[in-house]
């Protein structure tokens, strides 16, 4: 009997690595950051994430940046939400995956640009709707302009009814001061973009994968964690995103919405660009590895938590052991 299990389970294992020599491939991409050229190809029945939608706010520097050209390596059609349209459009022209400009006829009409509610605004030129990616391998990605803060822009998502199987909520900012003399903006700003954007999108994006599923992946960072600082806005923010994620895994993990959160330490982005080299000295010497993380190393991550069925109320640290000390 139990050589009977044995030789089932060295049968299952072995399926098992057959089957996921593909995501293997996937998981050792390294996306080109400032590609100009863009690679296209039809999105393919074998590649991990072919068949499926996914929307990436912060996705126009970055971390957001990352995931978005890794998951459309990957087959994703994708959803780009950032404040920026012009930044966005820069980024569609190094994405590996297809874009085809929209009909004419919709290029010139401005209504939704020059009517667009506050919080929400898009560039007709790039704004076409896209065909169900699951009946159309040459769904084009589009780009989508606003303040992930505001309720506005998340009710005209909403009525857009897009087929979104796939959140990433990467949107985020900082601000560096001691609590006791940030000021109430700046307060606000931070909560509002950190936190209120992602229990928004969790909100509205996560209601729509009810029926058929989906899975949303959060941003926070080991500030959530550890503290640090002057970083006690952005630390609460981000902290507020972990707990967001655990309660809201076990909430829908029902209706086969899979929830985690990736914890990044330190990473090249821009956001860490402007220390100053004592600062940037002291991090790399409490880092176990001696280095900042890169940004494709935390969308290898997206990609697993994206691709793993099995994957839920995942707490994911990508900091070199930096909590560890």
């Amino acid at each position: 009997m139990h050589l009977q299990r044995t030789q089932q389970y060295l049968r299952s294992i072995s399926s098992f690595v057959k089957h996921r020599i593909p995501l293997a491939q996937a998981l050792n991409t390294r996306i080109k950051h400032h590609s100009t050229t863009s690679t296209s190809h039809p999105a393919s029945s074998h590649l991990p994430l072919a068949n499926t939608t996914a929307l990436i706010t912060g996705a126009s520097r970055g971390i957001g940046l990352a995931i978005a050209h890794l998951f459309a390596a990957n087959g994703a059609t994708l959803v780009l939400v950032s404040r920026n349209v012009a930044t966005l459009a820069g980024v569609l022209d190094g994405l590996p995956s297809p874009f085809f400009p929209p009909d004419p006829a919709f290029t010139s009409n401005s209504s939704l640009a020059s009517h667009a509610p506050d919080g929400y605004s898009e560039d007709a030129s790039s704004a076409h709707q896209a065909p169900d990616s699951r009946n159309n391998s040459s769904a084009r990605h589009q780009i989508l302009t606003g303040d992930v803060g505001s309720p506005t822009f998340w009710a005209v998502l909403k009525q857009r009814k897009l087929n979104i199987e796939l959140l990433v909520n990467a949107a985020g900012v900082t601000h560096a001061s001691p609590l006791f003399v940030t000021g109430t903006q700046c307060l606000e700003e931070v909560v509002r973009t950190n936190l209120m954007g992602t229990m928004l999108g969790c909100r509205v994006v996560g209601r729509g994968m009810l029926r058929g599923g989906g899975c949303i992946i959060n941003v926070a960072s080991l500030l959530g964690l550890k503290g640090g600082t002057g970083s006690a806005v952005y630390a609460a923010s981000k902290a507020g995103v972990i707990g967001l994620t655990r309660a809201l895994a076990a909430e829908v993990g029902k209706s086969g919405i899979r929830v985690n959160v990736i914890i990044p330490g330190y990473i090249e982005t821009d956001m860490t660009a402007g220390m100053t080299p004592a600062a940037r000295e002291e991090a790399l010497k409490s880092i176990p590895l001696g280095r900042f993380g890169d940004a494709s190393e935390i969308a290898d991550a997206a990609l697993f938590l994206a691709t793993n069925r099995y994957a839920n109320n995942c707490v994911i640290n990508l900091d070199g052991g930096l909590s560890a000390t």
